[in-house]
């Protein structure tokens, strides 16, 4: 896979040599503008300026940037006023309005970021510089780490030289030029590559950092033999972040990361490919298409999506990158319903590259939609199934193991969906911190297999690690069988079974469990979670979101129900309630079969 040699790759860079990587000229923002599908991208871009002209740019305090060392805390450093992320913010929606129309205001400002940006101490986190020793365990390599928003900052400001240079103060530009050469394109040509452990990294990091670095080189380094050294490394880590897919195209860290690290790589493969002709086409392997198409396959009615990992169960893919997609690989089929609508955030992480190109690659007119009620994906690598019927009825159901990338203890667990409400959930993302990645991720609901719909055996959860995975498993038009007694390190487990059967013209969902134990277990539960409203009835449990309903019949002489809440915090630190339905078997013996029925 991209299996370019140097000499290809430097004898494209010189026969393209003094391409124009983009062209902006007055034509084409006018048609930007009258674009009714970028109606809401300038409405938000205008609702940015008026935020961030009443917010000044701050010098970042030391007292936010030992804040994680201190206490494992995140969001101080990264999302406060004073923070990392206003910055660019300010970068993001300064540089944008400049490129699309703005006047001498808006290249003032923006001028002033980019001075702020420069006197960063580091363009990393604190988060991605911690090793063994601590943040402070060395000076001059932890203040160049290449991380995602290091590398991240580079891109931006390079292309955004690229574009606009010629309206900035030379002094201004020159300096950020400095900037990205010692931070990002000199540390990254001239280290060892084991300076970055993402190097080689099976996920988003690998194609979110070396495609940001590589668009940073292809902006700056006019040394085309450099530039080769460059680009040789980078296609090192886009076949090893192409290798963190499944061979069915699936990205097991989540519909979230798929966005992310699949788009900094057709951000960087675009660009590599208009500097050098199309010589160098990362587009054209039969897998990378497979996992462009991945997250179409991932839609249930009313945007709602398969949030296994450290995802999110709403989503969607903006109409400019549908757009680009399509060019490459022709009609795609995308489920009715689907939010294309794209905006620039005033708040998050501010991914410039992501926001330039929602504008330069949205279409004139709406990409067309198909009938999204009847749709049934198989994925044998990954052991997914993914399905739609009757009365937008949605299933998703996995195996797998508990060691894959942004890992849940979710081996057997399942997600349904009725008319665009969730039922029965994945939690997808905590609150990101010290400890949410650390020794401590399995104490948390979201990553544990305590806050997902398996079972509890003799008041054990599943384990993490590698030798954590299902067996024989079955992945049909129906659903998904699976053995998954090593989940759980329990000694007296012989077997432990489930099937997961979907009709989807009833529309039906029934889970069948079955176990054998060599003696007895003392305690066997079968827990269900939700986000929704929870009544229980004699043999049923009714589980309630507005006016929607979604019912689950259970053997009331063999269980016993309860239902407890759960307060946890969401991706945004958010106050997030859940609740644990357990269904505890009055008398297990050392075998067991039962079914749920869920309509």
């Amino acid at each position: 896979m991209f299996d370019y040699t140097r000499e290809q790759v430097l004898e494209a860079l010189r026969a393209n040599s003094g391409r124009d990587i983009w062209s902006l000229d007055e034509n084409r923002i006018r048609n930007m503008r009258a674009n009714p599908l970028l109606s809401d991208n300038f409405r938000s871009l205008e609702e940015c300026r008026k935020f961030y002209a009443e917010r000044p740019l701050y010098s970042i305090p030391f007292s936010l940037f030992k804040r994680f060392e201190a206490d494992g805390d995140r969001t101080q450093f990264e999302y406060s006023e004073r923070g990392y992320f206003m910055h660019r913010g300010h970068l993001k929606t300064w540089a944008l309005s400049a490129l699309l129309g703005g006047g001498d205001d808006d290249i003032s400002r923006l001028e002033d970021t980019i001075w702020a940006i420069c006197d960063e101490y580091t363009w990393a986190l604190p988060a991605h510089m911690s090793g063994d020793q601590g943040i402070y365990a060395s000076y001059q390599p932890d203040r160049y780490t290449i991380d995602l928003f290091a590398a991240e900052t580079g891109q931006a400001l390079s292309e955004i030289i690229k574009l606009l240079g010629k309206r900035l103060n030379p002094l201004v530009t020159e300096r950020a030029r400095r900037e990205i050469k010692a931070r990002i394109t000199d540390r990254y040509l001239y280290s060892d590559m084991s300076d970055f452990w993402w190097y080689k990294s099976t996920n988003n990091w690998a194609a979110v950092c070396a495609g940001s670095v590589g668009m940073a080189s292809i902006c700056e380094i006019e040394d085309e033999e450099k530039l080769a050294d460059v680009i040789m490394k980078t296609l090192v880590s886009m076949r090893s972040f192409m290798s963190g897919f499944t061979d069915d195209g699936v990205c097991l860290e989540g519909m979230g990361y798929w966005h992310y690290g699949f788009g900094y790589f057709c951000y960087y493969a675009d660009m590599l490919s208009r500097r050098t002709g199309g010589k160098i086409d990362l587009f054209s392997e039969e897998k990378t298409k497979k996992v462009a198409l991945f997250p179409f396959k991932m839609f249930f009615y009313g945007s709602r999506t398969v949030s296994f990992s450290d995802g999110g169960s709403r989503g969607g893919i903006g109409a400019g990158f549908i757009s680009f997609l399509s060019e490459k690989y022709g009609k795609i089929d995308i489920p009715a319903g689907v939010n294309m609508t794209e905006t620039v955030d005033r708040e998050g992480c501010h991914r410039f590259a992501r926001d330039l190109r929602s504008f330069i690659w949205c279409p004139s007119e709406r990409p067309t939609e198909t009938d999204g009620t009847r749709r049934i994906y198989t994925f044998d690598c990954a052991q997914w199934y993914v399905a739609s019927g009757k009365d937008n009825f949605g299933v998703a159901a996995k195996a797998g193991n508990n060691n894959e990338p942004h890992n849940h203890n979710d081996i057997g667990h399942f997600i349904t969906f009725k008319n665009g409400n969730e039922f029965f959930c994945d939690l997808g993302s905590g609150e990101y911190s010290k400890q949410y990645f650390g020794r401590e991720r399995y104490t948390f609901p979201h990553c544990g297999s305590q806050g997902h719909s398996v079972p509890i055996i003799n008041g054990k959860f599943q384990a993490a690690g590698k030798d954590s995975f299902a067996e024989d498993v079955k992945v049909t038009d129906r659903g998904i069988a699976m053995e998954f007694r090593r989940a759980y390190r329990e000694d007296s487990l012989v077997s432990l079974t489930r099937k997961i059967d979907f009709d989807p013209e009833i529309p039906r969902l029934t889970v069948t469990d079955s176990f054998r134990f060599a003696a007895a277990p003392e305690s066997f539960v079968e827990r269900f979670v939700t986000k929704a409203d929870v009544s229980v009835g004699d043999g049923e449990i009714v589980l309630s979101v507005g006016d929607d309903t979604m019912k689950m019949s259970f053997d009331a002489a063999l269980f016993s129900p309860s239902v407890s809440d759960v307060e946890t915090a969401d991706h945004g630190g958010r106050p997030l309630l859940f609740r644990c339905i357990d269904l505890t078997l009055k008398a297990p013996g050392t075998d067991g079969e039962f079914s749920f029925v869920i309509s």
